[in-house]
């Protein structure tokens, strides 16, 4: 079974950066651990009535902040090519902070990243200059077999993350979502290294 970014990304897969590659080469019952910084958390301040919303579906990290370390254990899921990511912010004078997501192929160059019931945003991928780029493509809402589509203007507006291979075990990650009457909503930036993986699994 081909990793699932492999799939989506067919010909392009191999211009990667060999990190970035590296950190989405994961297989069925493979893992690994990125540990880094966040340069910038940043939400605006017109979001913040939505926060309660999203944290009721697992969505949004509700704090803003600065050098934030960050780990991000990658699993995948045994029998499938999903990806799960599950991330902890460490910010100062705080518990930890997770957000947890699950990735899965949907067609052509398209994923979609879940969080809690079903609601989930679709990305399309592609490879710039050796960088992964997600471009998202408006949200999912998955209720039981139904699949509800909403654009991306109805919630934070469109985002675009960009991960670049740095060296042969660090990478860069930037995430900018911009709405389109209200300007930016979220940022997140930083930088991390590949890890040896941790014992525990799925």
């Amino acid at each position: 079974m081909k990793p699932l970014f492999e799939i989506a990304l067919g010909e392009q897969w191999s211009q990667l950066h060999p990190t970035v590659r590296r950190h989405y080469a994961l297989k069925p019952g493979d893992e690994l651990l990125l540990k880094g910084e966040m340069s910038e958390v940043f939400h605006a301040l017109w979001v913040k009535p939505f926060i309660l919303f999203g944290r009721l579906f697992g969505a949004l990290v509700p704090y803003r902040g600065t050098n934030v370390p960050v780990e991000v254990h990658n699993l995948c899921e045994p029998g499938s090519n999903a990806l799960h990511f599950r991330r902890t912010f460490y910010f100062p004078n705080r518990k930890p902070y997770p957000f947890v997501s699950r990735m899965e192929h949907l067609s052509g160059n398209e994923i979609v990243e879940f969080v809690r019931f079903g609601l989930g945003i679709r990305m399309k991928v592609s490879v710039k200059e050796t960088a992964l780029h997600y471009a998202t493509n408006g949200y999912l809402w998955r209720v039981g077999p139904l699949n509800l589509t909403l654009p991306d203007w109805l919630f934070f507006g469109s985002g675009v993350i960009i991960e670049r291979g740095l060296s042969d075990d660090a990478v860069e990650l930037d995430f900018t979502t911009t709405h389109p009457l209200f300007g930016r909503s979220f940022r997140y930036a930083g930088r991390f290294r590949i890890t040896p993986p941790p014992t525990e699994s799925l």
